[in-house]
């Protein structure tokens, strides 16, 4: 139990006790985490000490907050991995895994081409929807993505709700654009303040930067997208083919 006696900062003993808890099972995987109140009598002490040890702990990876339903164990070595063998949504790869899945729609405005756009697009293409995106796991923020198409291929694209619609699916069903593949470039960067806060992260933290092209069966590039990844939340496997020479 805390003793109060010992030099070692009380939130320290309590997240050394609750991590004991979790590896016994005594807190299982998966399951919420009694609530604040229940935890400063258990343990009699303040609720800032009981909220510091949750906090550290979810910052190692032991808990997590679900925004609305509670503070629930989680398996420290699993992360959300995105298996990069096949092209699909970020709601398909996610809710076929059981995950609560949400996308909340920042913003959607028309946009000038620019050089980046015009290395990718060509110097026809002058005007895109520019989409705003941050996405959701289990009622946490992991990645905030910008997103670039066409408006020749999409007229009227504001009036459709991307936090219930996929953008994918909009393209094949009612603009009848068949995806074909992606092409995927991968660096960290620092997180920007504005994502950070979107993100629910420190400022200076890591975060994966992805930039996404998307080519319909005709090899036409038909969106681009940039995201930022929470670094801790999310890992991406991909499978590569030995060629014998």
């Amino acid at each position: 139990m805390i003793d109060k006696n010992n030099p070692l900062p009380l939130y320290s003993q309590l997240q050394n006790i609750m991590i004991e808890k979790i590896k016994k099972g005594f807190y299982p995987i998966n399951k919420a985490l009694p609530s604040e109140f229940e935890l400063v009598n258990e343990y009699g002490v303040s609720r800032t000490t009981v909220r510091q040890a949750i906090d550290n702990l979810v910052k190692d990876g032991y808990l997590e907050k679900r925004r609305g339903v509670g503070t629930f164990v989680i398996d420290k070595n699993k992360k959300n991995l995105w298996d990069l063998q096949e092209l699909k949504s970020f709601r398909e790869e996610f809710v076929n895994k059981g995950y609560i899945v949400k996308t909340r729609k920042l913003k959607i405005e028309l946009v000038q081409s620019n050089k980046e756009l015009r290395e990718i697009f060509g110097k026809d293409v002058k005007e895109f929807y520019c989409l705003e995106r941050l996405r959701y796991l289990n009622e946490e923020p992991v990645i905030c993505v910008t997103t670039y198409v066409p408006k020749i291929l999409v007229p009227r694209l504001e009036q459709y709700n991307f936090s219930e619609e996929s953008l994918f699916d909009i393209l094949s069903k009612i603009y009848h654009i068949q995806i074909k593949y992606a092409t995927k470039e991968f660096r960290a960067i620092i997180v920007s303040n504005d994502d950070a806060n979107l993100l629910n992260i420190k400022s200076g933290s890591p975060v994966q930067l992805i930039k996404t092209i998307t080519y319909s069966e005709k090899n036409i590039p038909i969106e681009y997208s940039i995201s930022r990844d929470r670094g801790d939340l999310s890992v991406y496997k991909v499978k590569i083919n030995y060629r014998n020479k």
